[in-house]
């Protein structure tokens, strides 16, 4: 079978996804092999041999709890080096020497910082935190790079732990954090809102793409929130005022808005000298603000959150997500007030999430075709975050605040050879004796039509066909008759030309870019 062949068959394959019938009910069956990579590919950034054997016969039920885990099953994660206890001074006030060295660092400090979160996703076993905190990390958004230059890494770091902590947390609590989170208050725009002069850009992103979605607020409730939320400062640089301790977030009282305020219909009351103090403007203000948010608007946030959450983990097609399912979820949601780990437990284990028709219909994020195959293949990742980049993902630096769009723009004619040139620059820095280990990895590999059935199990996400097993067979084999397979993969040499070739071929292949 010649590669236009090959080509021309992938192209037939269904392009569209059939319609699923399944409900959010619990799913039955103990786990197959299938359903094992199934949930793995979606719940991680890519299945592992260890972790599907440790699904395989496992109810869908407790193979969630598993992937979720407990805060008693939480290893500790590991800090990417002493950088991120070093403050700076601030760039913006000194020489432009001075702030092209402090600069320079951050950005050599923020590569680390990328590369400390891929290398976590990369070895990540269970529980598995780090695609959800990659979701969270694009819908409360917060760029390396901003208006007013650079926010230190420092700060990032912080953010993405936060992130990571709350990411199975009560939603309603988790905005709160994000609320004040110092990263997001420089990033936004909150550092610069005091009282007189109130700066709306979080209190409008608080509710149109963190909560609520348009069209559920008036621009009065803008005004009013940002009222709300005048006097927080962060806490950045060496040379700045740090009450609660450096890359922390601290209260001004003098820049708060001691008015009453009149939000979604119902008012906060105003405050005298005695009461505008941190912890209560923090608990009788913004925290009233969002508990009167998720009162009045508690459909809203449910209906908003359920369909990010269900794009980004079954189907990332806006105008084709289930209806009934949506609903079902957001009732789940709305009834756990509004806690995402019953959400996403019900969600992961029901019956619609194994439905054949949502399997294999999801376009991999950048992450999750470069991790993913490091991942499957036992590779490290030199250079990933710029290959992430090239991809148009740039780890903790999306293109603006509202994060990656995802779906079909994560394929284009420029991404395309991006994600295949990164892949067989792995593939290539695969040795035969990795090569050979690996092949020996697949039970019944001493059979290549065995191997081959059990490696596109491994790699893809539906079966091939018989013209395609082919296809991949002589590329092993490369003319040698099929009993000769055992005897290439004792030569070392031989076995890993072969599994690279077979390897590029693969990840070129449009399922590849599917899970």
């Amino acid at each position: 079978m010649n590669r236009r062949a090959l080509l021309g068959l992938e192209r037939r394959a269904p392009a569209r996804r059939a319609v699923p019938t399944a409900s959010i009910a619990p799913y039955q069956q103990p786990l197959s092999r299938d359903d094992a990579l199934h949930l793995l590919r979606r719940f991680t950034l890519g299945p592992t041999t260890a972790l599907v054997e440790q699904l395989i016969g496992k109810r869908a039920e407790e193979a969630v709890e598993l992937l979720l885990g407990t805060p008693a099953t939480e290893p500790p994660v590991p800090s990417p080096g002493t950088w991120v206890d070093q403050a700076q001074e601030d760039p913006r006030g000194v020489d432009i020497v001075t702030r092209g060295q402090i600069e320079a660092t951050w950005k050599s400090n923020f590569a680390k910082l990328q590369q400390w979160w891929i290398e976590l996703m990369r070895t990540e076993q269970l529980p598995a935190r780090e695609k959800l905190t990659l979701f969270w990390s694009g819908h409360f958004t917060t760029e390396f790079t901003y208006d007013l230059g650079y926010i230190p890494p420092q700060v990032l770091y912080r953010q993405n732990l936060m992130l990571r902590q709350m990411r199975l947390s009560n939603f309603r609590a988790f905005l709160e954090e994000v609320t004040l989170d110092c990263a997001m208050l420089e990033y936004l725009g909150g550092t610069l809102n005091v009282v007189g002069k109130p700066n709306e850009n979080y209190a409008r992103e608080m509710m149109e793409l963190y909560s609520t979605g348009i069209g559920w607020y008036t621009e009065g409730d803008v005004k009013e929130a940002a009222r709300v939320l005048t006097g927080w400062k962060s806490s950045l640089y060496s040379d700045a005022p740090a009450p609660n301790g450096i890359f922390n977030t601290w209260f001004k009282p003098s820049d708060h808005d001691t008015g009453a305020k009149q939000y979604l219909g119902f008012t906060i009351p105003a405050r005298d000298q005695d009461t505008n103090t941190e912890y209560l403007v923090r608990t009788q203000e913004v925290r009233r603000m969002i508990e009167i948010l998720f009162e009045q608007r508690a459909e809203a946030i449910a209906r908003f959150m359920v369909g990010k959450l269900y794009r980004f983990f079954v189907y990332s097609n806006p105008e084709a997500t289930d209806a009934d399912v949506l609903a079902a979820l957001m009732q789940v949601f709305i009834a756990n007030d509004f806690e995402l780990r019953p959400l996403l437990h019900t969600l992961l284990a029901s019956e619609h999430f194994f439905d054949p028709a949502n399997r294999g219909v999801q376009i991999k994020t950048p992450a999750d075709y470069t991790v993913g195959l490091a991942r499957q293949l036992g590779l490290g990742l030199p250079g990933a975050a710029d290959a992430l980049a090239r991809m148009e993902q740039d780890l903790i630096d999306p293109p603006d605040v509202s994060g990656w769009r995802g779906y079909r723009t994560w394929i284009s004619t420029k991404t395309i050879p991006q994600r295949v040139q990164y892949a067989h620059q792995l593939i290539a820095a695969m040795t035969d004796q990795q090569a050979q280990q690996f092949v020996r990895s697949f039970d019944g590999w001493q059979a290549v039509d065995t191997f081959v059935a059990e490696l596109s199990r491994f790699l893809l996400p539906r079966p091939i066909g018989s013209e395609r097993s082919a296809y991949y067979m002589n590329l092993l084999l490369a003319g040698a008759p099929n009993y000769e397979w055992p005897s290439i993969v004792n030569d070392t040499p031989a076995v890993g030309t072969r599994l690279r070739a077979l390897l590029r071929a693969i990840v070129k292949a449009p399922d590849y870019h599917l899970c």
